[in-house]
Order: C-alpha cells, then structure tokens, then sequence
C-alpha cells in the first residue's frame, strides 16, 4: 500500500529520530520504508550498523547527488501505489491514529492527500490556506513530508526536477497540480517536520529557485487563470440568460 522514501546524509541523530518514529508502521503493519544514503564513510557505516537491526526497512548508499537524484533513486525501488517522503530528521507525528491513517490510504480515490505537519522546534501546525488562495501552490503550503503521492503520478508527469536542488518538491507539484490531477487536502497533521533542514537554512537559495520556477512554469498559470476567468464569465452569462 505505503512505500516511505527516506533520504538522509550525514545526520545519524536526524535518521534515528525518524527511523524510531515509523517503528510501528514497519512492525506491525508491515509498511516498506526505503533509506537512501549519501553519508561520508564514518556515518555510512553507523547507519547501516544501526538499520540492520530494523524491520522492513531496505538500506540503500547514493554517491552525492543531492535530494532530487535520491527521491528519484528511492523512487525507482519503491513498489507500492503510495509514496511518502519522510526525511531524515522528519518524524511520524506521535499522536497520529495510524489504523485511521492507513484506512484513507485504502479507501481514498484520489491521487494525492495534502496532509499537515508541526515544525519540531515550536509545535506549531502548518495550516491548509483558505480555498481561494490554493493555486498556485508557489508559498509552499504543499509540505512534501505531509503530502502523499500516487506513485503513478510520476510516471505520468515526471520524476523530480534534479536541476534544483532544495525546491524540487514545489516544481513538481506546480508541474503535476497543473494537470488532471485530484487532491484531497485532510486537516489532520501526520508528521513532524524538522526545521534544521536545507529549506530552513538556506532561504537565499530557495528564492532563486521558487523564481525559476515561476518563471519556467508561468504560462502554465496564466493560462489556468484565463481558464477561470472564462468560467466565470460563462456562469454570469448562463445565469443571466435564465433567470427569471
């Protein structure tokens, strides 16, 4: 059903945190999580020494990269029909009704669910936006450590865009969200997200390229604002020429 994709780098403390949170997901429902590596050799050994005790958890070492390459590499092993990226240092939020969980993973029809998460430093709920300030997801309200993916998704639109560095999960979202894609956005937090990470620490970089993504995906946008438009103006014209 659920395959988690980790992608860690020299961060044991990060990888034990995350790796003890999805314990019961991996014991007792027998969910499949995916480490991909790109530690130097003093930590590599460690982490492997440590997951080899672990359940269900398949270990893999990247040669440096970056993250997009090691979503992508975790994402050609994985298997299952949902994808879950949760980071190394990212954590399974403690309160979350796992049987809950599983059951909208099971009974859901659409091809993704936009969950939520709380940041470990101040335990602060990163909130869903009103409705009408959705599109385009370019403030990043998408958290990719709380979204759920189908794994066909992928392969319909693309893996991730490994010519950026930190921002590719909000270009692949501007990119497949564009599409005949449903999404279902659930208020119910389901991770715990770790605010020392690259998207935290390296804001300067994360501008550059939320605005080469503006720029790559802007006719995208504009042509799905025209198409609004026109839906509006047909519902006033409809309307108008019917009532009574």
């Amino acid at each position: 059903m659920l395959s988690i994709i980790t992608v860690t780098k020299d961060d044991l403390e990060g990888i034990i945190r995350t790796i003890k949170s999805t314990k019961i997901l991996r014991e007792e429902y027998g969910i499949k999580q995916i480490v991909v590596d790109s530690s130097t050799n003093e930590v590599r050994n460690n982490i492997e020494k440590l997951l080899k005790e672990e359940k269900n958890i398949q270990y893999v070492w990247q040669k440096p990269s970056g993250i997009s390459a090691a979503f992508n590499f975790g994402l050609s092993l994985s298997t299952e029909d949902w994808i879950w990226f949760l980071n190394g240092g990212d954590e399974v939020h403690p309160k979350l009704n796992i049987s809950l969980f599983l059951y909208l993973l099971s009974n859901c029809t659409s091809e993704a669910i936009i969950f939520q998460l709380e940041t470990s430093q101040t335990n602060e709920t990163y909130e869903h936006p009103p409705m009408w300030m959705m599109w385009p997801p370019l403030h990043s309200w998408i958290p990719h450590p709380a979204t759920i993916t189908r794994r066909n998704l992928y392969r319909m639109y693309g893996n991730f865009n490994e010519s950026f560095k930190i921002a590719m999960d909000l270009e692949f979202f501007v990119r497949c969200f564009s599409k005949n894609v449903i999404a279902d956005t659930i208020s119910l937090p389901v991770a715990i997200f770790d605010l020392n990470g690259v998207s935290n620490t390296q804001i300067s970089k994360v501008s550059s390229e939320v605005i080469k993504i503006i720029k790559m995906h802007l006719w995208t946008i504009i042509k799905i604002w025209i198409y609004n438009g026109r839906l509006i103006y047909n519902s006033y014209r409809y309307n108008t020429k019917n009532r009574s």
